[in-house]
């Protein structure tokens, strides 16, 4: 069996990944597998924001702050505190607490949504329904 990364070389280690996509397992030659441990010791010791990395996608802090944007859904983990300042500075707080649109507090749009609730019940689809539950309450807390 080849290396899954350098498709070169015969694998002899067994590399098994544990994240948010579930678990994920590649079989590495020893060069790779030396390579990508090192890689992992250079992210998680570097003490300067320039030379953090992305272990997903490979983005740089500094390439965050020339585009601002992150590469991928991990970068939001690997630069949670510098991220975390500037949404605290633009949207003055870390949260994000949402808004209720303003058409919806007639009657007849929480009628809507109250029929919305029911059909997904009746159909069986339990995500709709909790969302719109959720949707409702969040409405019901703040205007009553």
């Amino acid at each position: 069996m080849k290396c899954d990364f350098c498709h070169k070389n015969p694998a002899i280690y067994l590399l098994e990944i544990k994240d948010e996509k579930g678990i994920r397992k590649y079989s590495l030659c020893g060069e790779c597998l030396h390579e990508y441990i090192g890689r992992l010791f250079q992210i998680a010791f570097s003490q300067d924001k320039e030379e953090k990395r992305c272990p997903n996608c490979g983005r740089t802090w500094k390439k965050i702050e020339e585009t601002g944007m992150v590469g991928c859904y991990y970068c939001y983990s690997v630069f949670k505190d510098e991220l975390g300042e500037i949404i605290k500075n633009y949207h003055g707080n870390k949260k994000h607490k949402g808004k209720i649109p303003k058409n919806v507090s007639k009657k007849e749009d929480i009628l809507k949504y109250k029929i919305e609730l029911s059909k997904a019940i009746e159909e069986e689809n339990y995500e709709k329904a909790a969302k719109l539950r959720d949707f409702l309450n969040k409405f019901n807390e703040r205007s009553g």
